[in-house]
């Protein structure tokens, strides 16, 4: 309920919620300086509206590139705006900020009231005692999001820093994050928080799918008094119709900060599913405090689902079970957006829809945490999610950098453990990215990132990291494979990889020619693709398309899915989105599609020789009796054979139909199908010049653009990626023979003490 001066009110004199809406105030501040509130004037200063990023206020002509947009983060910025207090009865007054981008310290009315880190983190500071009644107050925020220090014997866009922020959202390099963007601001609204002192300030949720619902509530009493009062405590669906329940509690509660924890029972719970193995159903937990005269002093609500998740993990296979169903994943990477205040529900909504049509089931959000609305879509669209924390590459190995890492990972966790859409934590992406740095990896701060996890929440998978380490299964385990890309020039190199679990593989292609051109400085680079864009789409979607069935029919030898990289492109550029920025598709888009279809009919081949026809079958029915149907062609279009067989399709399995000899030389068109007993297709495939694989373009992995931070293929003029800020030592190799090396080192798979070896060697 909203009364008329904006503020959010919930029960009879419940804790009154106001946000601090209209523009701030802003200016630029010296780094390195202390700040005096009084001494600062605002009289010259910029508008910027209530929670948005600086970046592309200060340049929407192109937030993108650019000296302009580094300079952001040479200095600090001043937040300032006055507000009145309204006049109502309370005892405890905080602030409470949604999300700040980067480092913040606060002040209101000269008081200066602390200071956080973190992009992602909500937090609050009490301030009863300085908020005036009835006048103006003044609030002030410094906020900073400073560049890290170079590293100079380094190497672009790996280990030329070494990254100070426990941040995953900025300077990534290499066609994802353009190198002059580190996002800053006070990004999410700011609230005041008026209440009578005693609050239920979070609930954390463990819901078993035999119904069992185990509480754990965080209660604050601010007061000087011991307080007694009820604890009503409410479980009813939320999406669905079924039974509920409800308890009160008596409850005693001293001042400070308290931890109970209640144990509640549904009968015969609706069970959460992804949206390919049944219904998201969802439950909304409420909790309320009650004083004996029947006021209600605080409420808070949840919603949760009762589900389980389990990742069967062995030498030789992994297997996703939800629900005690075994689920194979079909992924993709995403980050909704380069700079997260311009996603709004529609938007995030729109992008979930992109993902669901190309019959995804999980969302990789990747080493980053997004706005919390994207969490409660998944939640209702059932949409898994694998969370990466907030660290990419090589960061800071120092013990004070754990600290703080650890703390953010524990405020993610905290924040996000009710949603049943998340499946899997993962501590740090691609750590060892230069493979004898391993400080991070086997010091500072994996080890402790990981133990943090495991205690924090036992319920879910967690992984030490992601990529590079296939041989430590028991803690990580996945794969990171670009073959066909980064590693060689073909992608049916991957027939004979046989991972468990592949969280990234794809390629760069650029985006529709409408969206570059918008860009002119980055169509002026880009222009030579503009007879080439299409062909390169079409190198996308084979590339896609391979690996796609590669590990779907890996799932018959223990693979427990896929995450392609990635979704959607965060600007306008050459990146391995299957969309480009404004949501067109690039022709990777239908390839990931149709290849993910939960049932389908595929070709095994390694580009050479044919081998077998297979079905996938991703869904939890069976279809027994169903026609296997093939057609083939030679390149003149005359018929090489055609026929079918009846195969009987088991429920979540990946099956063998039959091994072929067809004539391969004849094989160049061939056309698979799906038939029900009344001739309906369920699912179709098709396959032109199989056995003759595109090959990587020219020019690719190593010409780049280091403005826009994105390779350009051919381009004439672009320097090598090989040779951007290298070691001196490494500048006296020739280019072509580093860039070769490069490929070796990125795909070797050297045994572990071997390469544990060559880094304290180089130590």
């Amino acid at each position: 309920m909203l009364d008329d001066a904006g503020l959010q009110v919930v029960g009879d004199l419940c804790s009154r919620r106001l946000q601090l809406a209209g523009g701030w105030q802003v200016r630029p501040f010296p780094l390195g300086s202390e700040v005096s509130p009084e001494r600062i004037s605002f009289s010259n200063a910029l508008v910027v509206p209530d929670a948005v990023h600086l970046q592309p206020v200060l340049y929407p002509g192109n937030p993108f590139w650019g000296e302009h947009l580094r300079a952001i983060n040479e200095q600090a910025w001043i937040y300032h705006r006055t507000f009145t207090a309204p006049d109502i009865p309370y005892r405890r007054a905080r602030l409470h900020f949604e999300g700040v981008d980067y480092f913040a310290s606060v002040w209101l009315n000269g008081r200066w009231l602390g200071q956080h880190e973190g992009h992602f983190a909500s937090f609050n500071f009490d301030i009863t005692r300085a908020l005036r009644l009835k006048q103006d107050n003044v609030l002030i925020v410094r906020v900073s999001t400073p560049w890290d220090a170079p590293n100079p014997n380094g190497s672009y866009p790996s280990d030329h820093v070494f990254r100070g922020l426990v941040k995953g959202l900025y300077e990534h390099g290499e066609g994802v994050i353009p190198p002059d963007v580190n996002p800053i601001g006070i990004w999410r609204p700011v609230y005041l928080l008026l209440d009578q002192g005693v609050s239920i300030d979070r609930i954390r949720i463990r819901a078993g799918i035999d119904g069992k619902v185990a509480l754990r509530l965080t209660v604050s009493n601010a007061t000087a008094e011991v307080w007694n009062g009820t604890l009503f405590l409410a479980i009813d669906p939320e999406n669905h119709q079924g039974s509920g329940t409800s308890a009160r509690v008596a409850l005693h509660l001293p001042t400070g900060i308290h931890h109970t924890e209640y144990t509640l029972r549904v009968c015969d719970p609706s069970l959460w599913w992804p949206w390919d193995q049944g219904e998201p159903h969802l439950y909304r937990l409420t909790a309320q405090l009650y004083e004996p005269t029947g006021r209600i002093l605080s409420a808070q609500a949840e919603t949760f689902g009762f589900r389980s998740v389990h990742l069967e993990r062995t030498p030789q296979r992994f297997t996703y079970f939800i629900n005690e169903r075994p689920v194979f994943v079909r992924g993709a990477s995403y980050m909704p957006s380069l700079y997260l205040s311009q996603c709004n529900r529609e938007s995030l909504a729109h992008d979930l829809k992109l993902a669901q049509d190309a019959n995804l089931n999980l969302l990789r959000v990747h080493v980053h945490v997004s706005p919390p609305e994207l969490y409660d879509l998944c939640d209702r669209m059932g949409m898994l999610i694998w969370q990466d924390f907030e660290l990419n590459w090589i960061h800071d190995p120092s013990p004070e950098f754990e600290a703080r890492a650890r703390r953010l990972q524990r405020d993610m966790i905290a924040a996000l453990y009710n949603h049943p859409s998340i499946i899997t934590w993962s501590c740090h992406n691609e750590p060892t990215m230069i493979f004898t740095r391993r400080d991070n990896l086997e010091k500072q701060p994996d080890p402790a990132l990981y133990a943090d996890a495991l205690e924090q929440d036992p319920t879910r998978p967690v992984f030490l990291c992601s990529g590079q380490m296939e041989h430590d299964w028991q803690r990580s385990g996945d794969a990171h494979t670009y073959y066909g890309a980064i590693w060689t020039a073909h992608y049916t190199n991957v027939y004979h990889h046989r991972s468990r679990l592949n969280t990234e593989f794809g390629f760069e292609a650029p985006a529709h020619r409408s969206t570059l051109q918008a860009y002119p400085e980055c169509w002026e680079r880009l222009q030579h693709l503009n007879g080439q864009i299409e062909a390169l789409w079409a190198y996308q979607a084979e590339l896609i398309r391979f690996h796609v069935e590669h590990y779907r029919r890996l799932r018959a030898d223990g693979c427990a899915g896929y995450i392609q990289f990635w979704l959607a492109d965060l600007v306008p550029q050459v990146g391995c989105g299957v969309l480009d920025s404004n949501r067109q598709p690039k022709g990777g888009y239908e390839a990931l599609r149709r290849a993910s279809q939960p049932l389908q009919v595929a070709l095994e081949h390694d580009g050479r020789h044919l081998y077998a026809l297979w079905v996938f079958n991703d869904t939890p029915s069976c279809y027994p009796s169903l026609r296997v149907c093939w057609t083939v062609h030679d390149a003149d279009g005359h018929l090489v054979c055609q026929d079918h067989m009846l195969f009987n399709v088991t429920a979540n399995v990946s099956q063998q139909v039959m091994e072929i000899n067809w004539p391969p030389e004849q094989c160049v068109y061939v056309d698979l199908a799906l038939q029900d007993i009344s001739g309906e297709i369920l699912a179709s495939n098709h396959y032109d010049f199989p056995l003759k694989p595109m090959i990587r373009p020219p020019g690719y992995p190593w010409k780049f653009d280091p403005y826009l931070g994105v390779k350009v293929f051919d381009r004439p003029d672009a320097p090598s990626l090989a040779d951007q800020t290298t070691h001196p030592i490494a500048k006296l190799v020739p280019v072509a023979i580093r860039e070769k090396a490069a490929e070796w080192v990125l795909r070797q798979r050297l045994p572990p003490w071997l390469v544990q070896l060559i880094a304290q060697l180089v130590e």
